[in-house]
């Protein structure tokens, strides 16, 4: 049995993974992403597929297009709460946030689009798996969470977006991608303005049942 306490390190970072939105516009090191990625897809994946792919977005044109769209997808699902400016409660504190990460996404350093390919989920039977199937979620998002860790174990601040998703087909034509992968998150990358926090999250506890849904007693676990 492995004793958590001898190897604090991990559980210490896992709880500090804050999402970060006002990044500075200093360039990122190519290594320093490359490490980042490799942490990436060291992730597991069914059958071994390693269905992912990463297109990096650094130069200014082609981040001024993302980031105009990006504002423009936000505004068209949220309107005025965006707007919002009483900065007192949470929830205006994170709308604070995401403002300056829409008013200054095309100078962040780099926009990460991580991409998966496309397979139908087993639920869906042959004869209805018609148009384009999904990315393969489940798969790709253990390398989404390792490429997390990794760019806060280097100091790097990232915050996950699907707003993508509404300017999705725009973005295939725009950066080439094929149509057998999805854009399943975008990540800005960069060094963070603010600092790393530890995260507010609900206790396991709260949400853990044993045998059955809603059942709290662990005296049931054996």
């Amino acid at each position: 049995m492995i004793d958590s306490d001898t190897n604090p390190r991990f559980f210490d970072l896992v709880g500090n993974v804050r999402a970060m939105r006002r990044l500075k516009p200093d360039p990122v090191p190519l290594g320093l992403l490359r490490k980042v990625l490799d942490a990436g897809v060291n992730a597991p994946s069914g059958q071994n597929t390693q269905p992912w792919a990463f297109v990096l977005l650094t130069k200014p044109d082609a981040k001024q297009w993302f980031a105009e769209r990006y504002d423009a997808a936000i505004r068209s699902r949220f309107g005025a709460v965006v707007e919002e400016r009483d900065t007192s409660s949470p929830m205006g504190r994170q709308l604070q946030a995401l403002r300056y990460q829409m008013d200054h996404m095309h100078e962040f350093p780099v926009l990460l689009l991580v991409c998966g390919l496309r397979d139908w989920p087993f639920k869906v039977p042959a004869e209805e798996r018609v148009g384009l199937a999904p990315p393969n979620y489940g798969a790709v998002y253990p390398c989404v969470q390792n490429i997390l860790l990794a760019c806060r174990s280097l100091g790097l601040g990232t915050a996950l977006t699907t707003m993508h998703q509404v300017f999705e087909e725009e973005l295939h034509e725009r950066f080439s991608i094929p149509t057998d992968y999805g854009v399943v998150v975008t990540m800005p990358i960069g060094y963070p303005m603010g600092n790393f926090g530890p995260v507010r999250r609900k206790p396991a506890a709260d949400v853990t049942y044993f045998g059955q849904w809603g059942n709290t007693d662990s005296g049931t676990y054996r």
